[in-house]
């Protein structure tokens, strides 16, 4: 793109006025999100009068805040992140098929009639920002850390992209049990089980926990045995560098953090919206 032209999209990105369409992003806490510099861009680019913005829900006034939003007449979709991904199902019409096996959405978007979808983007999101960097999936032994809505999803997607193998921790062992025997279920040729985290037996980790965004943070998790041919993933968009990528790049680990899972799920997630155009 010229300098003409990023001027030129910069310039209509910014006008704001009484047409202008809005989209959001919800979260507790909101600062490190990185959502509204992709898609405002891709607005631009579109020629559309619509904004994402950043919206700050805080956990005790959740559902009489989502509805509100839902009520704003020219809002046309949210993106959700933690800790809401599981938590806002229960407001919404209908689930698609990826989010109901997921069981968590993180996406959403109003239909003329004016109820509303959700549908998960984080898992494929993730394994289409690999494969863009050409690193596949399949025949992988995976540890993922975290059991949660982001969690969910990728152990889903990495077992559907064709891992040979997964296992599962969170801090809850029950969640990771019951991730596990989703997961287990739906991908039989996958071998997924709920364990210890442990860096022996696997050529992957992915951490999918809200550790690391913090200051003061350390691991997610012991990292005895993390050697260099170890792949690391954490998908926490702030900050950039995470202790455990930190770590694992001073090893000499391919690691990468939450913005290739982000620019991976860009397009689903636009097709999703209906919204076209890239920046």
């Amino acid at each position: 793109m010229t300098v003409n032209a990023m001027t030129d999209t910069l310039n209509r990105q910014v006008l704001i006025d009484g047409a202008t369409r809005l989209y959001a992003i919800i979260g507790d806490p909101i600062a490190q999100v990185k959502s509204p510099g992709v898609f405002n861009p891709r607005f631009a680019a579109a020629g559309l009068n619509t904004v994402k913005i950043p919206v700050h829900v805080r956990p005790e006034r959740f559902e009489e805040t989502v509805r509100g939003l839902m009520a704003i007449g020219n809002l046309d979709g949210m993106m959700v992140t933690v800790p809401y991904k599981a938590r806002v199902i229960p407001l919404l019409d209908r689930v698609l098929p990826m989010a109901a096996k997921v069981g968590a959405v993180n996406a959403i978007r109003r239909e003329p009639d004016g109820s509303w979808t959700g549908d998960m983007f984080d898992g494929r999101g993730l394994v289409r920002g690999l494969h863009e960097r050409d690193i596949r999936l399949d025949g992988r032994r995976i540890m993922l850390i975290g059991a949660g809505g982001g969690g969910s999803a990728v152990a889903i997607a990495v077992a559907d992209a064709g891992a040979a193998a997964l296992t599962i921790f969170d801090v809850d062992p029950a969640k990771a049990e019951a991730l596990a025997a989703r997961a287990a279920k739906a991908y039989p040729a996958c071998a997924v089980r709920a364990g210890a985290p442990a860096i022996d037996g696997h050529d992957m980790l992915i951490n999918a926990t809200p550790i690391g965004m913090a200051p003061g943070d350390g691991f997610p998790a012991p990292l005895d045995g993390l050697t260099a041919d170890m792949l690391v993933v954490d998908i926490i968009m702030k900050p950039e560098v995470t202790p455990l990528l930190a770590h694992a790049r001073s090893l000499g680990c391919v690691a990468f953090g939450g913005r290739v899972m982000l620019e991976g799920q860009a397009e689903e997630v636009a097709r999703f919206f209906g919204i076209g155009g890239k920046p």
